[in-house]
């Protein structure tokens, strides 16, 4: 049985992010990729570029992609201007835009996890009718904080949302957390950021008896304070 008595109630999904396989990009040199989650809506990667310079060259994205920096820095070409992209930033990739070229990385090394919906729902959410031609990035201190119902000590900054997918940068300090709760309509992920060994926790979507189909995915960055 489940919380309060509901059943059905499915079990969290822990990956230790350096326990996963790490295996070089297609056609790529200096480009590695960890698989973390193939979910029911989306599909979550972990990038790394070694060396500094141009971004080597990944095609068009078939698909709209949401790039979060964990590690590095980096400037986009078109937003030469602005301060680097770095840990925190959200990147905004367009569907069908050729990108790769247009990443300058900065750092010895960059990291970053490639949010992406999975193919079978590639005609909402990050994959827009008119897609955007060029990328944009999202920084956390340029969103308001608030703090979430239900939570103890915790302060999120939204930085991306749609009818497919949010985006959430939260900071829990020591003795913080979340009551026990369900999000029914949609599976949470939740990425473990300043942390000896990063962590993902998979939350599927919570079945019902009778219930609408799920709308979407929440995927959480979260930084431990002590």
């Amino acid at each position: 049985m489940g919380h309060d008595g509901e059943a059905g109630e499915r079990q969290a999904v822990y990956v230790m992010v350096e326990a996963v396989e790490s295996v070089p990009c297609e056609g790529c040199i200096r480009t590695t990729r960890r698989e973390l989650l193939r979910g029911e809506h989306l599909s979550i990667d972990q990038l790394t570029i070694m060396g500094q310079g141009e971004a080597e060259d990944y095609g068009p994205s078939p698909t709209g992609r949401l790039w979060y920096i964990v590690e590095g820095e980096a400037d986009l070409r078109e937003k030469a201007e602005g301060p680097p992209v770095s840990m925190g930033s959200l990147i905004v990739v367009p569907a069908g835009f050729h990108w790769g070229p247009e990443l300058y990385i900065l750092s010895d090394r960059l990291t970053v996890l490639d949010i992406a919906p999975r193919a079978r729902n590639r005609e909402t959410g990050l994959s827009p009718a008119e897609p955007a031609s060029v990328v944009r990035v999202v920084r956390p201190e340029d969103v308001p904080p608030y703090r979430p119902a239900g939570h103890l000590e915790t302060t999120n900054r939204c930085l991306y949302i749609d009818e497919a997918v949010e985006v959430i940068e939260g900071t829990i300090e020591a003795g913080g957390g979340a009551q026990r709760h369900f999000h029914r309509d949609h599976e949470q992920v939740l990425y473990i950021l300043e942390t000896p060994s990063p962590m993902l926790i998979y939350y599927p979507t919570v079945p019902r008896v009778i219930s609408r189909p799920p709308t979407g995915a929440c995927t959480s960055m979260k930084r431990l304070r002590s």
